[in-house]
């Protein structure tokens, strides 16, 4: 409810951090198609973060739409999904924008999490 509500209220721009925690994956699917109609109903920007591949499953979102956020050693670089040649090749051979992303965005060396304590 409360994502719903910050939606309808206001008009300004509107920044959602990872809109889709705590929802069903079949409830995440939705959710580019509804800011979708709202953002075109009122005009208002709205800007989300996401690790989502749910999310990015929707065949309406755009490549200038979809921006990473890449570590550098002073600062962040944004790049449009468009840039990488791997995400262009993958989207190519039929996946889809969630697949061809989260491989990109994977944090290097995860797999020593399952290490901590140990």
């Amino acid at each position: 409810m409360g994502l719903l509500w910050a939606l309808l209220d206001g008009s300004g721009p509107l920044l959602l951090e990872e809109p889709e925690l705590s929802l069903h994956p079949e409830v995440v699917r939705y959710i580019p198609q509804m800011f979708a109609r709202i953002q075109r109903d009122s005009g208002r920007q709205i800007i989300l973060s996401t690790h989502s591949a749910d999310l990015l499953t929707d065949p309406g979102i755009g490549l200038d739409e979809a921006l990473l956020f890449m570590p550098q050693h002073e600062g962040t670089a944004v790049r449009p999904a468009s840039a990488f040649d791997e995400i262009m090749d993958l989207l190519d051979g039929g996946h889809h924008l969630g697949e061809a992303v989260m491989p990109r965005t994977r944090p290097e060396r995860a797999e020593n999490l399952s290490m901590f304590g140990a």
